[in-house]
């Protein structure tokens, strides 16, 4: 929410014992997409997260008014002008495509990017390399978003936030067996994975505007797959309640439907325990996947 010139942020979450001296050693994780920024901070010693703001960015419609608000969040935000061990950054949306190692060739990356999602001719492709699936994951990085974060910060590691999302779920969740449905939902798109026990079976992204669009490519997806809505089960990430639409029209579908839990490899400090665990998993994830 932006009151005046000050943009507050919506979840905010800072530790007490957060201390920045010549002993501290933390790890700064940022994701961005064309209508929010958030970070979480951890504590690298204790591999605790101590730290998390969430912002919310009304009427913003380029990456030129976005830097400007990202701009105003670091300056007004002294957590965010310290220095560092080490930080990352997240690009969250939907263009992005994954290509198996065997069929890539980095000189037509932006091509075969290209053919899902048209492109501008002057946007350079970038990629991530996913061990755990060999496979690349190509998507750009907007020059005004990397001349902005670069300003800000040294050394920054960049992710995809599909990129984080698979390699978190696979690591996590490489030991349960049978064939589960994994739906991260954001504001105007969702990814949805599908494993059988450890193997990755499907993934995609798909933009929605309502519930119903959501179900309907859950479903869909379900039937193409043969998997059986009664049977198989659902987890949930992201930013959504129980009261929600698009959960209550879930829950009338998808006989079983959990929301996922917290990364166990880390810590959360006590500042969080108000925030549900299935909230900003990516974010909270993101640094497993550039140490």
């Amino acid at each position: 929410m932006e009151i005046g010139n000050k943009i507050k942020p919506t979840h905010c979450f800072i530790s007490p014992d957060l201390e920045f001296d010549s002993q501290a050693a933390h790890h700064l994780s940022i994701q961005i997409n064309i209508n929010a920024f958030s970070f979480a901070l951890l504590d690298l010693l204790n591999q605790e997260y101590i730290a998390l703001e969430h912002f919310d960015i009304e009427n913003c419609s380029n990456y030129d008014s976005l830097c400007e608000k990202i701009d105003e969040i670091i300056y007004q935000h002294n957590i965010l002008q310290q220095e560092f061990k080490s930080s990352s950054v997240a690009i969250s949306n939907h263009i992005n495509t994954l290509t198996p190692k065997i069929l890539f060739q980095e000189d037509i990356g932006k091509e075969v990017l290209n053919f899902n999602h048209p492109i501008l001719k002057n946007e350079q492709e970038t990629n991530d390399w996913l061990r755990s699936i060999q496979a690349f994951n190509s998507y750009i990085i907007p020059s005004q978003l990397e001349r902005c974060i670069k300003k800000h910060f040294d050394g920054i590691i960049w992710k995809h936030d599909s990129t984080i999302l698979i390699e978190s779920i696979l690591n996590q969740f490489k030991l349960q067996e049978g064939e589960k449905i994994y739906l991260s939902i954001q504001n105007n798109y969702f990814e949805l994975i599908i494993l059988n026990g450890k193997k990755l079976i499907f993934f995609n992204s798909f933009k929605y505007k309502t519930a119903e669009d959501l179900i309907y490519f859950v479903l869909f997806t379900c039937e193409q797959l043969n998997l059986n809505p009664e049977q198989v089960p659902l987890i949930i990430f992201g930013e959504i309640e129980e009261d929600s639409k698009i959960y209550q029209l879930l829950f009338r579908y998808v006989r079983h439907i959990d929301f996922t839990k917290r990364n166990p490899n880390y810590k959360y400090s006590f500042v969080l325990d108000t925030l549900k665990e299935h909230f900003y998993y990516k974010l909270l994830n993101q640094h497993l996947c550039v140490s």
